[in-house]
């Protein structure tokens, strides 16, 4: 039976590589200092093998991370009240989604699709 692998970094590559990347450190030197291959190191940065926990552990210890850091964060369940408000924002013009951030302090488009030229 194949394994199932995912197609896009997971929540903890992208940690393990934004955090190796800020402490200046190779995949090379991340895969000897726990003991895997540098292919395994960019196959957990990319999301084309999963971090067992015990692995996991250890990155976060050499990389300076609370081990809570690396872990996959659960599926988001909005309840439907707040769906709906956000369905009604989106479906604003951007002008009154524009009006909307600024009364609430937030300030700058919300998203790259928002900026208009």
């Amino acid at each position: 039976m194949p394994v199932s692998r995912p197609k896009t970094p997971t929540h903890a590559g992208a940690m393990i590589r934004h955090r190796r990347k800020c402490v200046g450190m190779l995949q090379s030197e991340l895969a000897q200092r726990v003991g895997v291959s540098g292919a395994t190191v960019s196959r957990w940065e990319r999301g084309r093998e999963l971090i067992t926990f015990e692995r996991r552990e250890q990155v976060a210890e050499v990389l300076g991370l609370d081990p809570a850091r690396l872990l996959e964060p659960g599926a988001v369940v909005l309840p439907v009240e707040d769906r709906r408000i956000l369905e009604g924002y989106h479906s604003l013009p951007p002008s009154e989604r524009a009006a909307i951030r600024d009364l609430l302090g937030l300030r700058g488009p919300a998203s790259s699709s928002e900026v208009r030229a």
